[in-house]
Protein backbone atom coordinates (compact mmCIF):
# COMPACT_ATOMS: atom_id res chain seq x y z
CA UNK A 1 0.00 0.00 0.00
CA UNK A 2 2.78 2.33 0.93
CA UNK A 3 4.44 1.55 -2.39
CA UNK A 4 1.36 2.55 -4.34
CA UNK A 5 1.07 5.85 -2.51
CA UNK A 6 4.68 6.90 -3.15
CA UNK A 7 5.99 5.09 -6.22
CA UNK A 8 3.01 5.51 -8.53
CA UNK A 9 2.77 9.31 -8.23
CA UNK A 10 6.53 9.57 -8.71
CA UNK A 11 6.30 7.43 -11.83
CA UNK A 12 3.55 9.64 -13.24
CA UNK A 13 5.48 12.83 -12.40
CA UNK A 14 8.63 11.45 -13.99
CA UNK A 15 6.75 10.43 -17.11
CA UNK A 16 5.23 13.88 -17.44
CA UNK A 17 8.61 15.57 -16.84
CA UNK A 18 10.32 13.40 -19.42
CA UNK A 19 7.55 14.01 -21.94
CA UNK A 20 7.72 17.76 -21.52
CA UNK A 21 11.56 17.67 -21.64
CA UNK A 22 11.46 15.54 -24.75
CA UNK A 23 9.05 17.97 -26.44
CA UNK A 24 11.32 20.88 -25.55
CA UNK A 25 14.47 19.14 -26.77
CA UNK A 26 12.86 17.63 -29.86
CA UNK A 27 13.58 20.66 -32.08
CA UNK A 28 17.24 20.42 -31.08
CA UNK A 29 17.36 17.05 -32.83
CA UNK A 30 17.10 18.98 -36.08
CA UNK A 31 20.51 20.47 -35.33
CA UNK A 32 22.11 17.05 -35.02
CA UNK A 33 23.03 16.57 -38.72
CA UNK A 34 24.59 20.03 -38.80
CA UNK A 35 26.55 19.33 -35.63
CA UNK A 36 27.70 15.98 -37.01
CA UNK A 37 28.88 17.68 -40.21
CA UNK A 38 30.67 20.40 -38.24
CA UNK A 39 32.44 17.89 -36.02
CA UNK A 40 33.29 15.71 -39.03
CA UNK A 41 34.93 18.75 -40.65
CA UNK A 42 36.82 19.51 -37.46
CA UNK A 43 37.95 15.89 -37.30
CA UNK A 44 39.15 16.08 -40.91
CA UNK A 45 41.14 19.24 -40.23
CA UNK A 46 42.65 17.76 -37.07
CA UNK A 47 43.52 14.54 -38.92
CA UNK A 48 45.12 16.45 -41.80
CA UNK A 49 47.16 18.56 -39.40
CA UNK A 50 48.23 15.46 -37.50
CA UNK A 51 49.41 13.79 -40.73
CA UNK A 52 51.27 16.95 -41.81
CA UNK A 53 52.96 17.27 -38.41
CA UNK A 54 53.92 13.58 -38.50
CA UNK A 55 55.43 13.90 -41.98
CA UNK A 56 57.35 17.05 -41.02
CA UNK A 57 58.69 15.40 -37.85
CA UNK A 58 59.66 12.30 -39.84
CA UNK A 59 61.49 14.40 -42.44
CA UNK A 60 63.22 16.38 -39.69
CA UNK A 61 64.35 13.17 -38.00
CA UNK A 62 65.67 11.80 -41.29
CA UNK A 63 67.42 15.10 -42.01
CA UNK A 64 69.02 15.19 -38.56
CA UNK A 65 70.12 11.55 -38.88
CA UNK A 66 71.60 12.07 -42.34
CA UNK A 67 73.28 15.26 -41.14
CA UNK A 68 74.81 13.41 -38.21
CA UNK A 69 76.06 10.66 -40.51
CA UNK A 70 77.56 13.23 -42.89
CA UNK A 71 79.31 15.02 -40.02
CA UNK A 72 80.68 11.68 -38.84
CA UNK A 73 81.85 10.70 -42.33
CA UNK A 74 83.49 14.08 -42.96
CA UNK A 75 85.04 13.94 -39.49
CA UNK A 76 86.63 10.56 -40.20
CA UNK A 77 87.81 11.70 -43.63
CA UNK A 78 89.38 14.85 -42.22
CA UNK A 79 90.84 12.86 -39.32
CA UNK A 80 92.55 10.42 -41.66
CA UNK A 81 93.58 13.18 -44.08
CA UNK A 82 95.05 15.22 -41.23
CA UNK A 83 96.85 12.15 -39.90
CA UNK A 84 98.27 11.42 -43.34
CA UNK A 85 99.48 15.03 -43.68
CA UNK A 86 101.11 14.96 -40.25
CA UNK A 87 102.70 11.60 -41.06
CA UNK A 88 104.03 12.94 -44.37
CA UNK A 89 105.44 16.04 -42.65
CA UNK A 90 107.04 13.86 -40.01
CA UNK A 91 108.65 11.63 -42.61
CA UNK A 92 109.88 14.66 -44.57
CA UNK A 93 111.34 16.36 -41.50
CA UNK A 94 112.96 13.13 -40.36
CA UNK A 95 114.41 12.69 -43.86
CA UNK A 96 115.82 16.21 -43.75
CA UNK A 97 117.07 15.84 -40.18
CA UNK A 98 118.68 12.44 -40.65
CA UNK A 99 121.93 13.63 -42.35
CA UNK A 100 122.40 16.28 -39.66
CA UNK A 101 121.89 13.68 -36.94
CA UNK A 102 124.31 11.38 -38.73
CA UNK A 103 127.02 14.04 -38.90
CA UNK A 104 126.52 15.05 -35.26
CA UNK A 105 126.54 11.40 -34.21
CA UNK A 106 129.76 10.70 -36.09
CA UNK A 107 131.46 13.73 -34.55
CA UNK A 108 130.34 12.61 -31.11
CA UNK A 109 131.54 9.05 -31.77
CA UNK A 110 134.94 10.23 -33.04
CA UNK A 111 135.45 12.51 -30.06
CA UNK A 112 134.43 9.81 -27.64
CA UNK A 113 136.61 7.07 -29.13
CA UNK A 114 139.75 9.17 -29.66
CA UNK A 115 142.43 8.99 -26.95
CA UNK A 116 142.62 11.97 -24.73
CA UNK A 117 145.50 14.31 -25.43
CA UNK A 118 148.16 14.69 -22.73
CA UNK A 119 148.02 17.88 -20.78
CA UNK A 120 150.12 20.69 -22.22
CA UNK A 121 153.58 21.18 -20.80
CA UNK A 122 154.17 24.05 -18.47
CA UNK A 123 157.05 26.23 -19.26
CA UNK A 124 158.53 27.84 -16.23
CA UNK A 125 161.18 30.59 -16.40
CA UNK A 126 163.63 30.37 -13.69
Amino acid sequence: MFKLLIVMPLLFAGFIALSVGGLVLLPLLALLPGLLALFAGMFGVALALAVIVFVVRLLAAILIGVGGLMVGIFGFVFLFAGGAIVLALGVALTHLLLPLLLVVGLIWLIRRSSPTAPPPLRVTHG
